[in-house]
């Protein structure tokens, strides 16, 4: 009985070998057809460029997708929100707009600002009157964004509002080659208005017109006369009027109509 051929170390030593050899140059082969094809050589540029990038750039890649990096966005002329009772008190000392600086992540400050506009608010709703001094706040601010606002604080005055009664002085106001004098004094269906203000404003009033436009008449005319307050400089009176406006009866002059008949 014949007994099987056993193979010895050296023959797995040399068909190990020749498998190694076999795999290196099919290796060598696609290597080599890869480097000296048009496309191929291309390929391997680009990969190798964008390896490079990365490691170079790894420390701030891995800093923007890994770590919350804050970032400062700089607000100016943000509009103040006034929270008061405002039929009740009189308001002064509010900015109509502040600068803000919003500190946080990026992405937090751009989602914050997408959703509506910044806001400052100031909420005088538990003040009394008198001088306060008031924190303003960022309406809706989210926890992740901390605001600097610039000025933080301000001086407020609540004045308690006062309604007094004044008489109506009817004012015509006339276009080019017109005159005051082409039209009699108007009539009003009202010849007193209330004014609801601070005391303050009160004092200031030194006069309460109905301004007629007459631009353009040349006859007898009816019209909405808008009202307002001035004080003794002409500077007009921030106040509420009731009513604000009064229905005024204007006729030409006599003289003037019967110099346009002869005419």
């Amino acid at each position: 009985m014949e007994t099987p051929n056993k193979k010895g170390p050296s023959v797995w030593i040399k068909e190990l070998h020749s498998l190694v050899t076999l795999i290196f140059q099919k290796v060598s082969k696609l290597v080599d057809r890869i480097l000296f094809d048009k496309k191929g050589s291309v390929i391997i540029s680009l990969v190798l460029s964008i390896m490079i990038c990365v490691v170079i750039n790894y420390e701030d890649i891995s800093l923007k997708l890994f770590n919350d990096t804050r970032t400062t966005v700089d607000l100016r002329n943000v509009a103040v929100e006034v929270l008061a009772d405002t039929d009740k008190y009189d308001v002064s000392g509010v900015p109509s707009t502040v600068d803000v600086s919003l500190t946080g992540d990026a992405t937090s400050i751009q989602v914050f600002r997408s959703k509506s506009s910044v806001q400052v608010v100031a909420d005088l709703k538990r003040y009394s009157e008198g001088e306060n001094i008031i924190n303003l706040k960022v309406k809706n601010l989210p926890e992740k964004i901390e605001a600097v606002i610039d000025p933080a604080t301000i001086d407020v005055t609540l004045s308690k509002k006062v309604t007094k009664s004044f008489t109506i002085q009817p004012e015509l106001l006339v276009g080019t080659n017109q005159k005051v004098s082409d039209f009699e004094t108007p009539e009003l269906d009202t010849m007193t208005v209330k004014i609801t203000a601070s005391q303050n404003q009160l004092n200031s009033i030194r006069v309460v017109k109905a301004l007629i436009d007459c631009t353009g008449q040349i006859q007898d005319f009816d019209a909405n006369a808008t009202l307002a307050a001035y004080d003794a400089k002409g500077n007009r009176v921030n106040v509420v009027l009731s009513p604000d406006t009064v229905r005024a009866s204007v006729k030409i002059a006599k003289n003037t109509s019967d110099k346009e008949d002869s005419e």
